[in-house]
């Protein structure tokens, strides 16, 4: 939460304007993703009226919290915010959260409920495309998918890549990735990095 403040509050200043897909990602400027893998563990809407539940709860609750204000806020500053389950319920990504997703993506559902959890209720709509449908070999790694500012879903592949290979491009490609944090402080004036106002227009300002 704090990069995503830092950058909202200096991308004017160090951008030129308040929007970072007006000039693009760049070395200095780089995108940032964060992957929050098993997501319903932290989401997880626990019930109970003893210390510990109660404790669980608020966490829980200021995980959801949290995780919209990346969502909707950081877009615009490069920031990628990506919930993943296997586990397809209501709580597992909630609704607060799933229908500000620019994207949302999902394999082979059992039933349409599970479907609507991971999609929304428009995938009722597209029964064609529902993934209750993507069951057999010729769909292992297809996917429903929904975009923003598009009507309705598409299917897409995903190839499979042997880990071994996902090793070595990572390998080969770690020297590529910088710590975002650092690389805001040094575009940074030392006068800015005090006590600066958010920008009127920033998601930090909300």
């Amino acid at each position: 939460m704090k990069l995503l403040h830092d950058r909202a509050t200096t991308a004017r200043k160090v951008l030129g304007t308040a929007n970072m897909w007006n000039v693009g990602p760049s070395e200095q400027w780089p995108l940032v993703f964060v992957l929050i893998d098993e997501s319903h563990t932290f989401f997880h809407d626990h019930k109970g009226s003893d210390k510990e539940t109660r404790a669980l709860a608020a966490l829980a609750a200021e995980n959801i919290r949290l995780t919209g204000l990346l969502v909707k806020g950081g877009r615009s500053v490069g920031i990628f915010t990506v919930p993943a389950t296997q586990k397809a319920t209501g709580d597992a990504i909630p609704t607060s959260i799933r229908d500000v997703c620019s994207a949302a993506l999902s394999f082979y559902q059992r039933t349409t409920e599970a479907s609507v959890a991971a999609l929304g209720d428009d995938i009722r709509n597209w029964p064609d495309m529902d993934p209750i449908n993507l069951q057999g070999s010729q769909y292992v790694g297809v996917a429903s998918m929904a975009a923003e500012g598009r009507p309705g879903f598409v299917r897409v592949r995903t190839p499979y890549l042997d880990p071994d290979d996902a090793a070595t491009v990572a390998n080969a490609t770690a020297h590529l990735t910088q710590d975002p944090t650092a690389l805001l402080a040094r575009l940074t004036p030392p006068s800015m990095r005090k006590d600066d106002p958010p920008e009127e227009d920033s998601p930090a300002a909300a």
